[in-house]
């Protein structure tokens, strides 16, 4: 199989992950919009509980059957909210991923074969993130074949202090000029954000880019 198969190949992989990763987004987006109408809709319903008490105190037993019929209706969507306020909660943010040396391996062995790499991996290799192994994995592969011409490809994995936290930087020189995939750079972006992290780049001397993808580390639990 020639370079340029091996690399359609490569990219149909990542298209079917990138695909699932939006959708993912979509599902989390779609979670956070029922929390904070679940939030308004219990506001409401303590409204109407408030409302019951003052009922009560007004009409005495005159209301009293309908009065109950509303508590009770009032205690059943809070019940009912409370679990589906539940159901869409985030996930937690430090729960610790895949050990970055094992996915920089796997990318390295995938890469090789079609591509001209240089990887330096400056920290422990079990050193951690919030990402599994899977995509960490499809970040790295990204971040190579964003770059559209058959060039040089140069990651350094490194650790780095941020405001006293450790966090993984990835870093990728991108030579000037350079052809990008815009498909590849949203789903960098969009695997680094879901793991607290980001992306940003800034301009070398050679007129080139430096583009960094930074994650937070996550500890041993």
């Amino acid at each position: 199989m020639t370079k340029t198969e091996l690399r359609l190949q490569l990219v149909q992989r990542q298209r079917r992950f990138e695909w699932q990763l939006a959708r993912d987004e979509q599902t989390r987006a779609a979670a956070k919009y029922v929390r904070g109408k679940t939030h308004d809709l219990l506001n409401l319903v303590q409204i109407v509980k408030l409302a019951n008490h003052e009922l009560a105190r007004r009409c005495g037993t005159a209301a009293e059957e309908l009065i109950a019929d509303m508590v009770r209706a009032a205690d059943d969507a809070t019940r009912e909210l409370k679990e589906l306020m539940e159901l869409a909660r985030p996930e937690e943010l430090l729960v610790r991923g895949a050990p970055v040396g094992p996915a920089v391996d796997a990318a390295i062995a995938t890469l090789r074969p079609i591509l001209d790499l240089d990887v330096h991996l400056a920290t422990p290799p079990d050193t951690a993130t919030r990402l599994t192994t899977e995509e960490l994995e499809h970040l790295l592969i990204g971040l190579a074949l964003e770059l559209l011409a058959d060039q040089r490809v140069e990651l350094t994995v490194r650790e780095r202090m941020i405001e006293r936290y450790p966090w993984i930087e990835i870093v990728r020189g991108t030579p000037a000029n350079s052809a990008l995939d815009a498909f590849e750079r949203r789903a960098i972006e969009a695997i680094a954000h879901r793991a607290g992290g980001e992306v940003a780049s800034s301009e070398r001397r050679d007129g080139g880019e430096e583009l960094v993808v930074a994650l937070p580390v996550v500890g041993t639990v």
